[in-house]
Order: C-alpha cells, then structure tokens, then sequence
C-alpha cells in the first residue's frame, strides 16, 4: 500500500513540475526559444504596436500591394451608421472584420478618423456602423477589434436580426458567414 502511495506521490510531483515548467516556458521566462511570435495571420497585413500604449492607426496597417485589393476601408463616426469613406485614410482603427477563419481572406478595416485614443468603456454608446453590402455580407468568419473598441454583428442590414454578442478578438465566430451590418461601442 505503501508503495502504491509513493509511485502516485512520485508521479504527483513529477507532473506537477512539467506543468510548472510548460507555464514558465508560456510566460517567456524559458530563454529565447520562447519569444512570442509575431501577430501573422497568413496574409502580408501586419498591424504593429497592438500591445504598446500606442493606438494603432491606419498608416499602422504595413498592406502590400496584393493585400490592397482585397482590403476594404470603412469610415465610422460616433452616432452614425454607414461607411463615410471607401479610402485609407488617417484615424484611429477599431476593427478588422475577415473573411475566413483565423484572420484570413479579404478584410474590412473599420476606422474612425475623429479618434486619436479609442472607444469609451461600455458597449451602451454607438461608435459608429454600417452594413456590410452584397459583395461583403454572410461572409465574416474572424474578428479583431483594437484601442478598447467591441464590435456587434447583425445578420440583417441596418442593425437588424439576430446579434452576436459584443466581440472583442474570435478566431472562428459562432455567428460565422452571417453577419450583413455591424455596430462599433
């Protein structure tokens, strides 16, 4: 019985040190095998600064020519409800709307270009919306929403239908390819 107690102590002990180890090694704490890797999600679009102090502006977004053609720029103002702009433009983003899964396909960038620090806490305020038109609509599969903002999915235009829920980053929506206007908080 004893030995029983001992080889299940032991076991304890040793599992209790690889998920110690596995933490640090998470944590960055491991050396440099460990550093965390970029924010790629397969597309040339990188977004830089997303963890700093720093809001991500447009001009942040490093598209490259290809990417270009299937990114797509909406405009947002507080109170209001559609795209106010179909151009990059200088203001703050607020989210990335995409195709596939895991970041992938054609995106919608959404920026508000009377920000310069973010949304405002809650989600009782409207920061701006729009729908998502015939070529985009019942096609979004991946959200990232930046500088404290959420996002609201809809599966009809101008706000109406189903909802999802208030959406901060979801690699793979339960509202998957249903979604056809949003709305910024």
């Amino acid at each position: 019985m004893r030995t029983t107690t001992r080889h299940r102590t032991i076991r304890t002990s040793v599992a209790g040190a690889v998920v110690g180890l596995v933490g640090l090694v998470s944590l960055g704490l491991g050396g440099t095998s460990a550093a965390a890797a970029p924010d790629g999600d397969g597309t040339p679009v990188q977004v830089e600064a997303v963890t700093s102090e720093k809001p991500v502006m447009v001009e942040d977004l490093k598209i490259s020519a290809a990417a270009a053609r299937s990114t797509y720029y909406c405009a947002v103002r507080d109170g209001t409800f559609g795209c106010k702009n179909a151009k990059p433009g200088t203001g703050l983003v607020v989210a990335r709307l995409y195709q596939h899964k895991d970041f992938g396909g054609f995106q919608v960038v959404v920026f508000n270009p009377a920000y310069r620090v973010g949304c405002s806490g809650g989600t009782g305020d409207n920061e701006g919306g729009a729908n998502l038109g015939s070529a985009l609509s019942n096609r979004i599969s991946s959200v990232k929403t930046y500088n404290s903002c959420d996002v609201k999915l809809y599966n009809g235009n101008n706000k109406t239908g189903a909802t999802s829920g208030f959406i901060h980053r979801d690699n793979l929506l339960a509202f998957n390819d249903r979604a056809n206007s949003f709305r910024i908080s």
